[in-house]
């Protein structure tokens, strides 16, 4: 019964999922966080469908099928990094707000950041990452309250440890990787 829930835990708290609670409460938020409302649609599109897409295509290719959870992990990295890099290229290329920069820069940063770690064979929870992020950007840019969010690494962490699906190192690398990145975004897209 505890390993149901921990794997419920897990599929509730994927990086897409926050990814689009985190655009929907910029947009609800922040009336100038998005250049228009495609922009904010295209956020969804980029940052939660195409991730998303990754679980089903795993499921339909056979190869990607029988390596199991590798195989599917691994195809989400390349989903997510795909959307990315699309949704950095519009918000810079196609008039994109200072936010949007930030946004898609510290996802695009973080999910190299967690592809990096998976080709060198550690595996810094893309779970945390995904969590960690959307709580950073919204307590620094809508409220400092949303801080509060960081108490949902901890069902995460439980969840993750029960199943043996990251080490403590891991999770820590993974919550670690979108504020640094978040941060060093902001340096680079805030005016001067």
């Amino acid at each position: 019964m505890t390993d149901k829930f921990a794997k419920a835990i897990r599929i509730l708290t994927t990086a897409p999922v926050f990814a689009a609670i985190l655009c929907s409460l910029l947009y609800a938020l922040l009336t100038d966080s998005f250049a228009s409302v495609w922009h904010y649609l295209a956020a969804l599109g980029f940052l939660t469908a195409l991730p998303l897409l990754a679980y089903p295509v795993s499921y339909m290719i056979p190869s990607l099928r029988e390596k199991g959870r590798d195989g599917q992990r691994n195809l989400a990295v390349i989903f997510s990094v795909a959307g990315y890099i699309g949704g950095f290229l519009l918000a810079v290329f196609g008039g994109g707000t200072t936010t949007e920069k930030v946004l898609f820069g510290t996802y695009l940063i973080s999910g190299v950041g967690i592809a990096v770690c998976t080709l060198l064979h550690f595996k810094a929870s893309g779970h945390t990452c995904g969590c960690s992020g959307p709580i950073a950007m919204l307590a620094l840019y809508a409220n400092p309250w949303f801080l509060i969010g960081y108490l949902l690494l901890t069902p995460i962490f439980w969840a993750s440890k029960k199943l043996g699906r990251h080490s403590a190192a891991q999770l820590f690398a993974g919550a670690a990787i979108p504020v640094l990145a978040m941060l060093l975004c902001r340096l680079i897209f805030l005016p001067h």
